[in-house]
């Protein structure tokens, strides 16, 4: 059974510093507009009444230059079928949940969590939400991009036009899909995995680290100078400036992706 082991409110407030949770993390935003921003440049622009999702061990920004509002929770023992963070549209289910929500906030904070009531407000807590991702139909879509990608991102024969093809609509319309619930195209996407891996094994220090043109086979990048073109573009300096630099401060730097679409 899923337990929610910390419940709390931010009151207007306009930036939370980067940080992560052991478990998945659901924000309902009680006021006000902002962005979430993880890791890897993955992009959420969110808005009063709607939920954001997000996986466990993921690095994460939230800012708003007007400010904000929310109840925010960490759940464990929960595992639903998502891989990336998840925008949860407003609704009158998501509307019932945020009322169901409110009164786990007051009895979070007046008994144990152990608490037979509190016990009965995580089941619910934890319905709601299945039923609010399966009544995504954006996610349903495009997690199915979004798996494929994830399973084949390393291959260099992995073409995303097959990708398209598992999916009963246009290429376009599933891009347009794609980009409102992951901020970004499937194209940039994939891109990202791809370097995000690249930056890992650029910054291995042991013995015998890969070589650059074994790198950019192993990320999936058929041909070496394209890999070193892309790379810089997205990050400002070449595969072995990059690597160098790591090495010269013992450390990784964070490298923000440039998201202009694809």
């Amino acid at each position: 059974m899923a337990i929610i082991n910390y419940i709390e409110k931010h009151l207007k407030t306009f930036t939370v510093k980067s940080h992560k949770h052991n478990y998945w993390e659901i924000i309902y935003v009680t006021e006000g507009v902002g962005t979430i921003e993880t890791e890897d440049a993955h992009v959420i622009e969110y808005k009063k009444g709607e939920m954001i999702c997000i996986p466990p061990n993921i690095r994460h920004i939230n800012n708003s230059s007007l400010g904000f509002k929310n109840i925010h929770f960490t759940i464990e023992d929960w595992n639903p079928p998502l891989q990336t963070p998840l925008l949860i549209p407003y609704s009158d289910s998501s509307k019932d949940f945020y009322t169901v929500l409110k009164l786990t906030y007051r009895y979070f904070h007046q008994l144990p969590a152990n608490h037979p009531i509190n016990l009965a407000f995580t089941h619910s807590i934890e319905a709601f939400l299945n039923r609010l991702i399966q009544q995504s139909e954006a996610y349903n879509i495009t997690q199915i991009i979004v798996h494929e990608i994830i399973n084949h991102y390393t291959e260099t024969k992995f073409d995303l036009d097959e990708a398209y093809k598992l999916v009963p609509l246009s290429k376009e319309h599933l891009r347009k899909l794609f980009i409102k619930e992951h901020g970004i195209s499937p194209s940039k996407f994939l891109l990202q995995k791809r370097l995000t891996l690249a930056k890992q094994l650029l910054s291995k220090k042991e013995d015998g680290y890969l070589r650059i043109n074994e790198i950019a086979e192993a990320c999936g990048f058929d041909d070496h100078a394209y890999f070193c073109r892309v790379f810089k573009k997205e990050t400002g300096l070449a595969p072995n400036e990059f690597q160098l630099r790591l090495l010269e401060d013992n450390k990784i730097y964070p490298v923000k992706i440039n998201n202009n679409e694809n």
